[in-house]
């Protein structure tokens, strides 16, 4: 499954080892939502943390090395 919009601005910044509280500030949501948002693309990459997804994601998507808009 592809990530949504808002999520893949939130894996642009986990790929940068913010935090969900500092993703929270540059997006301007809460940090509840940032961990929904990571919560479900867990789920949909089929791996159990962070750095798994991070890991896995980097690998296939090129789209996290440029600052979203």
């Amino acid at each position: 499954m592809k990530f949504t919009e808002r999520e893949t601005h939130v894996m642009h910044w986990l790929s940068h080892g913010l935090t969900n509280k500092e993703i929270a500030q540059k997006l301007n949501i809460s940090d509840h939502t940032v961990r929904d948002h990571v919560s479900s693309m867990l789920k949909k990459k089929k791996v159990k943390n962070r750095v798994a997804l991070t890991t896995l994601t980097a690998k296939h998507e090129e789209i996290f090395t440029r600052r979203p808009d």
